[in-house]
């Protein structure tokens, strides 16, 4: 009597060849996957022994990107920054070559003093929109609050309360009285009530309180963080000759010589201010180019920070592509293999299916 093995032992080996089929399709899944995108695995779960290896070097790597990329942001804000302060350096030398220009009597004469007075006027407005550069996305010297814009109203400076204020102090100007003045128009320029402040609510502070508004970012492990770009607003301490703000006692001297329309040198107390006006703003010059001077070195500095961090990513990559990358070479061969063991392995169970159990005898 013959007795068919699919009726006993041939049910079973089929099994087990059919476990053995999908183990195949299973490892060619994976294969497939290595082939197409390079990599070992596409889950963590299927890295194996090097799953810990991407699991830490994964989020450096995260990291070290987000580093880079904030530096680049701070490089081109203080890029701009620098670009901006030279342009404000470049206008206040030009006023303060009026003003020195402006002691001698040809320079002082009405013709003369009224065209510096032009030129300050056009020049507030100029320094108002500098002021208000933005980096595509935010306000440069706006501090914390980058969404606002440090002047309130760049056109609208030379004819802004505070202008109107220093005008009307500089009309009652006497040959007794030059310091008095200069030293009221310094009182008026550091207000910073809303009536008076041509800065936003948030910049109408002392320039103290505007160098702790600076706006920051975080470049580096261990919360290293660095200022993106100073505040229109902050300086130093603040005294009866300078409102401690750079920028502020720029614009003050601005406002004053354009108000000196109409004067020359035979105005009583004109050449006392003339010379006082030309020594603050030769101090201010020099503010502004430390401030801009601060800039470059910070930006030499991120250059270097950001080379450093290039270095390191490229050894993170290294190391995770040792740990993540398949080997291209092995995978054809393996592939190749596994299509060899699956052909088989369907020859076995269609010749299993016409085995008797004498054939297991």
């Amino acid at each position: 009597m013959s007795m068919s093995v699919g009726q006993y032992g041939a049910s079973g080996a089929e099994l087990i060849l059919n476990a053995g089929i999908k183990q195949i399709e299973a490892a060619q899944s994976d294969v497939a996957w290595q082939s197409s995108q390079g990599t070992i695995s596409s889950s963590i779960a299927g890295l194996g022994s090097n799953r810990q290896a991407a699991l830490t070097l994964s989020p450096k790597l995260s990291e070290l990107n987000s580093y880079q990329s904030n530096i680049s942001i701070v490089q081109n804000r203080l890029s701009l920054g620098s670009t901006a302060f030279t342009q404000i350096t470049d206008l206040a030398q030009s006023l303060n070559t009026m003003l020195l220009n402006m002691t001698s009597s040809e320079g002082g004469s009405t013709t003369a003093t009224n065209a510096a007075a032009d030129s300050a006027q056009k020049g507030l407005s100029t320094l108002g929109t500098i002021l208000n550069t933005s980096d595509g996305s935010s306000f440069l010297f706006a501090g914390h609050d980058t969404a606002a814009a440090p002047v309130t109203s760049p056109s609208g400076l030379s004819s802004s309360t505070l202008a109107q204020t220093i005008s009307k102090q500089l009309s009652g100007l006497t040959d007794t009285n030059s310091d008095t003045i200069f030293q009221q128009a310094t009182t008026a320029s550091a207000d910073n009530s809303t009536a008076m402040s041509v800065f936003s609510p948030a910049l109408s502070v002392s320039a103290d309180d505007a160098t702790t508004l600076r706006a920051t970012a975080v470049i580096g492990p261990n919360d290293n963080i660095i200022t993106t770009a100073p505040v229109a607003t902050e300086g130093g301490q603040a005294s009866a000759t300078s409102t401690g703000s750079p920028i502020r006692d720029l614009m003050r001297d601005m406002m004053l010589m354009s108000g000196m329309k109409g004067m020359s040198t035979t105005t009583p107390g004109f050449t006392k201010l003339v010379t006082q006006m030309h020594s603050s703003l030769s101090q201010t010059i020099n503010q502004l180019i430390d401030m801009n001077t601060s800039m470059g070195v910070t930006q030499n500095t991120l250059s270097r920070q950001k080379g450093i961090f290039s270095s390191v990513t490229l050894m993170v990559k290294t190391q995770l592509s040792n740990n993540l990358d398949a080997n291209l070479a092995e995978v054809a061969t393996r592939s190749s293999d596994l299509n060899l063991q699956l052909k088989a392995s369907f020859s076995l169970i269609a010749d299993t299916k016409n085995m008797s159990l004498a054939d297991y005898l």
